[in-house]
């Protein structure tokens, strides 16, 4: 069964990350190469996050501890903010995204700004930066839960016990 990819493109998987994650297609783009590492950390598949890295990130990345986190949180969405060109550059862009998880019984975000740049003709995951001026924003209770459930947060990971 091919299942909608997690990413959130609502494409079969298959069809959209499953290319480059068991494909081994380059991604063409930074946003594609973007939600195939989201949708990779899902499948805690950290072979894939580390091929898709160059310079800086590989610096005491541990593949262990990683795998480990990957499979330890349920995964709960991708939103891509934005991306942005570098405009004196066509080897370097960057993505904005907030992907969304639960640990331990409590949704989480990851708030990032990736950088990514082209070597040989594939993109690569090369930095991360924090937005600028960037403030965790709670979710209000009556908001959509970001699991997707489609119930408001309150009703769904937001519940006290």
């Amino acid at each position: 069964m091919n299942s909608f990819c997690p990413c959130g493109s609502l494409y079969p998987y298959l069809d959209c990350c499953g290319l480059y994650i068991e494909q081994g297609q380059s991604a063409p783009t930074p946003e594609k190469l973007m939600r195939s590492r989201y949708t990779a950390y899902t499948r805690a598949n950290i072979a894939y996050i580390k091929a898709t890295m160059h310079g800086k990130p590989l610096i005491n990345f541990d593949d262990v501890e990683a795998e480990n986190w990957a499979k330890h949180v349920k995964w709960a969405g991708l939103e891509i903010i934005n991306t942005y060109p570098e405009v004196k550059q066509d080897d370097c862009k960057f993505v904005e995204f907030i992907a969304s998880y639960e640990s331990e019984g409590k949704m989480q975000s990851i708030h990032e700004k990736s950088e990514f740049r082209k070597f040989n003709n594939k993109w690569f995951y090369t930095d991360s930066l924090k937005p600028n001026k960037l403030k965790k924003a709670a979710i209000s209770r009556n908001k959509p839960c970001p699991c997707g459930s489609n119930k408001k947060y309150k009703n769904c990971h937001g519940r006290t016990s």
